[in-house]
């Protein structure tokens, strides 16, 4: 599975904490910079299980573009700043959420009504 992290140029410690989360299955990170005007205009790739949007580095075109595309296609969106602690933190707050709907998701599968 891939990561998307949208607004930097230097990912290396935020592409070694995405693969570190193990939950997520993240094996490749992609970046976009942000500072191009194409960028508005690019799609998620296809197998993204993720995007990181550094909000401090992205206008607000290519903010509103991703949240778009992501939504449309039931990505999580992490909206940080440029700093691995926050990224950290959302993560874990992102792996919490997720194991709580599995376990809602379980428990609903099974009950008659």
């Amino acid at each position: 599975m891939k990561a998307l992290v949208v607004g930097a140029d230097k990912v290396r410690t935020i592409r070694a904490e995405l693969e570190q989360t193990a939950h997520l299955g993240v094996t490749r990170t992609e970046c976009w910079s942000g500072r191009q005007p194409g960028d508005v205009r690019r799609c998620i790739p296809a197998d993204t299980r993720v995007v990181v949007v550094l909000c401090d580095r992205v206008n607000h075109n290519l903010l509103f573009s991703v949240r778009r595309q992501a939504e449309g296609r039931g990505v999580p969106v992490l909206y940080c700043r440029h700093s691995v602690v926050d990224v950290r933190e959302k993560l874990a707050r992102l792996v919490v959420a997720d194991a709580e709907r599995r376990a809602a998701a379980q428990g609903y599968v099974g009950r008659c009504a």
